[in-house]
């Protein structure tokens, strides 16, 4: 066991934050801590990195552990550079490898003291031990991964942007290599591919990790359980993040069962007692009363309908077919002495009426400044872009810098978007921004307010060509998924600028790749194109005269699947069917046998024997990965058959 929590509470005044929090980590644990922005997670990690002391309950680390913590708001040191900042990561490496190329000249000259080859010997064991000569090596890697050039490598950290310092700041401590990595909202700054390598970096890392973020994609290819924040308190359910999603929509569907037949059986003996009660029947009509007492004590509630945006974009007026041209595109900046940054060029683009665009490309290569080129906040460097007729270009920035943080959203509304103030209520009211917070400064609001801010205003102008630019950044992940559903809506032409491949997914349907190389335009869904990517990259990677591969009973490869007839077919998926629920019930079994071990060992008599309780703990925890195992395998199984099925 890595992390214990155990009947954590803490409290705001008369406001509740958390209330029993109990969990557990073990080690090599990927573990997503997943809620609604405003349910407590902040909180629980700032009591979980010691910033915070709660008001009751324990927090305990196995102990020696190393606890790595990414902040929403990271900063980095002043006063370094990129590569001094990474580098302090590996300071006791590095200053290992001085001393010992000191004492390697001292050798060369043929001169070193008894005392010289002791600590010679000494501190290369502990370099080797520290995995000293990787460090230099790994120090360029991560950095290069995480978006930073070499020539970047001496740019001071105070010069960095908000983003560069979230990306330094993940880079140290990934070299830092925590027993405990916890993270919050790490892909907020990251470009798709940074994103990427980050996923395959966490699953294979050799510590455990809490990862709190509302990227579903991100979770879907990392999180190995999922922890809810809910209600003030937190629940574990098995991955992976898709496993937990069904299991909790299946919960939500028995309790919202089990209370309807509570309410109806209410009802009915509360029908009962006001007929017999001071009748010929009054005993019996106290005995409902008693039992109806009894069963509203243990009441079930339904779960409850969380409210989520509920905005959209009306119906605008129709633009000209062709809305974006781009021609012999290039685009960059001047300096003042009148250098010319180029950041790419040779862009042809056409965009037309009812097009959903998803432009993606990596961080600094042009995506946010081909936007205001568009916008005619700036001047291309050689070509032209030019909108159609009767186009009205709405623009959401992902940096929300056109709202004046001195006005509050209902002034926003009101006097820029010339609505009545009962009409502007209503209408932020439909993006969650209710009671006194219409009435706070901007600058007050959260990020993810201002971004609902922003999309209530871009409604009110009804676009016929609505541009967003990183717009679920601070959003959670109902609000991402109500974004989702007012996109597919809009009956205009949507651009939308984004790292998150879920909604890139859902809302698109044609790809813009900006790259420094030069723009990639595709005609297909970002899923279509990240696959074509994928297999061109395969086929790349392929030698020109493989050996044969022969498949081996315990090997990599798998034999392909044998024909089967229609009959057989359906017999097998059955069969499948039916083994899949019988591990899921194992599952559950192995589950509920450990949660009782470990209250077992988490309230343990003088007399027990904690060496047999450990054994059985560590035996049934290799169970539950057999099974789950076995469910994912028989799971792809299933999927594969029913697809065959048609």
């Amino acid at each position: 066991m890595l992390l214990s929590v155990s009947n954590v509470a803490k409290s705001f005044g008369v406001d509740q934050i958390l209330s029993g929090v109990t969990f557990r980590l073990d080690s090599r644990e990927k573990v997503a801590l997943v809620g609604r922005n405003g349910t407590g997670k902040t909180t629980l990690l700032k009591i979980l990195t010691g910033q915070m002391e709660p008001d009751s309950g324990t927090v305990h680390f196995a102990k020696g552990a190393k606890i790595g913590y990414l902040r929403q708001e990271a900063p980095v040191s002043m006063g370094h550079s990129v590569l001094e900042e990474a580098e302090e990561a590996v300071k006791q490496q590095l200053e290992l490898r001085g001393r010992l190329n000191e004492l390697e000249a001292k050798l060369e000259l043929g001169s070193p003291s008894d005392e010289d080859l002791e600590e010679y010997a000494l501190l290369h064991e502990h370099f080797l031990e520290a995995e000293g000569y990787s460090a230099e090596r790994d120090i360029k890697v991560v950095l290069q991964r995480m978006g930073f050039t070499e020539d970047e490598f001496d740019k001071p950290t105070s010069k960095l942007s908000g983003g560069e310092k979230t990306r330094l700041a993940i880079a140290r401590l990934l070299l830092e290599e925590p027993d405990l990595l916890i993270l919050d909202e790490p892909t907020n700054h990251l470009d798709l591919q940074a994103t990427e390598w980050l996923e395959g970096w966490l699953k294979g890392y050799h510590g455990a990790v809490l990862l709190v973020s509302h990227d579903r994609a991100f979770l879907d290819n990392t999180a190995e359980r999922v922890l809810l924040m809910k209600d003030c308190t937190v629940k574990s359910y098995p991955g992976p993040f898709p496993k937990y999603l069904q299991l909790r929509a299946e919960e939500d569907e028995r309790q919202a069962e089990v209370a309807r037949r509570q309410e109806i059986e209410l009802a009915k003996m509360d029908e009962y007692v006001r007929r017999f009660m001071n009748s010929q029947r009054t005993a019996q009509a106290r005995g409902r009363l008693k039992l109806m007492n009894r069963l509203l004590e243990t009441k079930v509630e339904a779960p409850k309908n969380e409210k989520g945006m509920k905005g959209g974009f009306g119906d605008a007026k129709r633009s000209g077919d062709v809305v974006v041209a781009a021609e012999k595109l290039a685009i960059g900046f001047v300096s003042e002495e009148g250098e010319k940054t180029t950041l790419f060029s040779g862009m042809e683009w056409t965009a037309r009426y009812g097009d959903r665009w998803g432009v993606i490309g990596e961080n600094g290569a042009g995506k946010s400044t081909l936007i205001k080129v568009l916008l005619g906040e700036l001047d291309p460097l050689v070509g032209k872009i030019k909108l159609g007729s009767n186009v009205i270009a709405g623009y959401f920035s992902q940096d929300t810098s056109d709202l004046d943080p001195d006005m509050s959203p209902l002034d926003v509304m009101v006097w820029e978007m010339d609505m009545k103030p009962p009409d502007a209520r209503n209408l932020l009211a439909r993006f969650l921004l209710v009671g006194d917070d219409v009435y706070r400064p901007v600058k007050t609001l959260s990020g993810g307010e201002k971004n609902k801010l922003s999309l209530a205003r871009l409604t009110q102008l009804q676009p016929n060509l609505l541009i967003l630019d990183e717009p679920t950044n601070h959003l959670d992940m109902d609000s991402r998924e109500a974004l989702a559903e007012v996109l597919k809506d809009y009956k205009g032409t949507l651009i939308l600028v984004s790292h998150d491949r879920w909604l890139l997914t859902q809302v698109t349907q044609q790809t813009l790749d900006v790259r420094k190389a030069g723009p990639i335009v595709f005609h297909g869904s970002y899923t279509e194109y990240r696959n074509r990517s994928t297999k061109q990259a395969t086929k790349a990677q392929k030698p020109i005269s493989p050996a044969p591969v022969i498949p081996k009973l315990l090997g990599q490869e798998k034999p392909e699947e044998p024909q089967l007839t229609p009959r057989e077919l359906s017999k097998e998926i059955g069969r499948i069917t039916k083994l899949v629920a019988e591990v899921e019930t194992q599952i559950a079994d192995d589950e509920q046998a450990l949660k009782d071990l470990e209250e077992q060992l988490a309230n343990l008599s003088p007399t027990a024997d904690v060496f047999s309780l450990t054994r059985e703990h560590q035996r049934l925890q290799e169970e539950l990965e057999g099974s789950m195992s076995a469910w994912q395998e028989h799971s792809e199984r299933l999927e594969k058959l029913i697809a065959m099925q048609g």
